[in-house]
């Protein structure tokens, strides 16, 4: 059979290998999900809505629109939905990205923006990180009159540091207005700092920015895959002609436009974050592993070792986690930050690592 030659460049997305071959309960501390599950609202309002599951979704989710327009102070009409980022990262590449146009990417990061962005033509310009951090003027740099897209992810993914706001609103600025921008915010929620960016508040100023924020991460609903994006009418009217007519399940509008009403549940998952990583802080400052100071709900550390079998240590112990090899830190991991119980599985094998280490 033909098919399009760029797929022989591509590598299908496959999750860990633990947990494809998992014959036994694990923890999973490899994929960043909420460690406290979702909110009772969402159980409640799910219940209810299985009644009506025979019929199809609203193809524009109108009332999780409504009510998120609401929620953030904008208008609906700015709302594009998609079943979890992923499919809005690829709406955006359908639209914005055709053979040959350069599209920017700090590097390493979401490893489906460089996917997609090769899937429709486009040449991938990726500018290193400073400091495990996205440097804004070296991507200013990578601007060329090719440029048609540039990806940023804020909180950063997979290294946890953060783009501070006034430093964001100096690089908009200087951005050519017919270049789309992408920031990624779906760590968001877990970046507690004074100088946060609020990327939908900059979207009022700015056309070219297209915001994204999901309901997997600290909303607790990565199995029902919905999250959205922010951005101008007109940008949003572009993504609608590209997606599928509908692509969000009924479940999951249902589910988001509960947890919405949850604020409570939202600030609980943030601070059994916050303080988890302040426990990860004091085990790593205690046992001398290095470790990039984190605005998500993840954490990466240097083991002074091979990371692929200190993960084959973790694995052996029940728990799994990410290898840093695959975005080139070859010695270090990168850890979801679990409950209390979790953690302390962790921080023991974490003290195990550090008795090996040669005197």
């Amino acid at each position: 059979m033909h098919y399009r030659p760029v797929l022989d460049a591509l590598r299908r997305f496959d999750p860990p290998h633990a947990l494809q071959d998992a014959k036994g309960p694990l923890i999973n501390l490899a994929l960043n999900e909420n460690s406290l599950g979702y909110s009772p609202l969402v159980a409640q309002a799910l219940g209810a809505a299985l009644a009506s599951a025979s019929r199809y979704p609203s193809t524009f989710c109108d009332e999780l629109r409504e009510k998120l327009a609401r929620h953030h102070d904008i208008d609906p009409q700015r709302l594009v939905f998609g079943s979890g980022i992923f499919e809005i990262l690829s709406l955006i590449s359908a639209v914005f990205v055709s053979d040959g146009d350069e599209v920017v990417i700090p590097t390493p990061s979401f490893g489906w923006y460089n996917l997609t962005t090769r899937l429709n033509g486009g040449t991938v310009v990726a500018v290193p990180l400073s400091e495990h951090a996205i440097d804004l003027d070296a991507v200013q740099a990578a601007i060329t009159p090719q440029t048609r897209l540039i990806w940023l992810c804020n909180p950063h993914n997979p290294m946890g540091t953060m783009v501070a706001s006034g430093a964001l609103q100096a690089f908009l600025a200087k951005v050519p207005a017919d270049i789309p921008v992408v920031l990624d915010e779906a760590y968001r929620e877990y970046a507690v700092a004074p100088d946060v960016p609020d990327g939908i508040a900059l979207a009022r100023q700015y056309a070219n920015l297209i915001v994204l924020r999901t309901f997997s991460k600290a909303y607790g609903l990565a199995g029902l895959r919905i999250g959205y994006a922010v951005a101008s009418v007109e940008t949003a009217s572009l993504l609608h002609k590209v997606k599928v007519p509908p692509n969000v399940n009924h479940l999951a509008q249902i589910a988001a436009s509960a947890a919405l009403d949850d604020s409570d549940f939202l600030a609980r998952s943030v601070t059994l974050v916050r303080e988890g990583l302040a426990d990860y802080y004091a085990c790593c400052e205690a046992l001398g592993f290095d470790y990039i100071p984190s605005f998500a709900n993840f954490l990466m550390i240097n083991l002074e070792r091979d990371g692929d079998e200190a993960a084959n240590v973790f694995l052996d112990a029940g728990i799994v986690l990410r290898s840093g090899r695959e975005v080139g830190l070859p010695s270090w991991i990168r850890v979801t930050i679990g409950n209390a119980d979790e953690n302390q599985r962790v921080f023991a094998v974490l003290h195990q690592l550090a008795a090996q280490r040669p005197a």
